[in-house]
């Protein structure tokens, strides 16, 4: 029902329904209470990547969208995330609600994380972070071994 009073009261003029990620930011412009952010999902690669993420972050409807892509065709479609703590739940063990930043895509526990890791994380482009496979022992243990850079300790 939320996303369809946003399609109701947005404005379309001049931008195609088969809305190309380049068409955002015009569609923005025409709708001041709207921002979009899509996301995109390369099952080949690394899971998902911040496609765009909108410059307006204190608009009233924040949209996030996930574009899925037919490999057998160039078929194009966006899908609606309506929780994004639901589809980022994998990469954490905590249980409950995650709070997600929409730039880096990193889960926290609570809003105030999320609120102070903002602006720092915002001072640069999206970013992906790329978790190492749990299931690999060499690729999951975090190694110093460059001790010649260590700095000494005053004490």
């Amino acid at each position: 029902m939320q996303l369809f009073q946003v399609q109701r009261r947005s404005k379309f003029g001049g931008v195609e329904i088969s809305l190309q990620i380049k068409d955002i930011p015009k569609f923005e412009r025409q709708n001041p209470h709207i921002g979009v952010n899509v996301l995109y999902w390369d099952e080949h690669g690394s899971g998902f990547t911040v496609e765009y993420l909108s410059p307006e972050r204190g608009r009233e409807k924040q949209v996030n969208l996930l574009l899925l892509e037919d490999d057998m065709s160039t078929k194009r479609h966006y899908v609606w995330i309506s929780d994004m703590s639901r589809l980022i739940a994998g990469r954490t063990k905590y249980h409950g609600k995650t709070y997600v930043c929409n730039s880096c895509l990193h889960p926290f526990s609570s809003q105030r994380v999320l609120d102070n890791h903002v602006p720092f994380c915002i001072q640069h482009s999206p970013q992906q972070v790329i978790y190492p496979n749990a299931e690999d022992e060499n690729d999951c243990v975090l190694k110093f071994r460059s001790r010649s850079k260590q700095h000494p300790v005053p004490f």
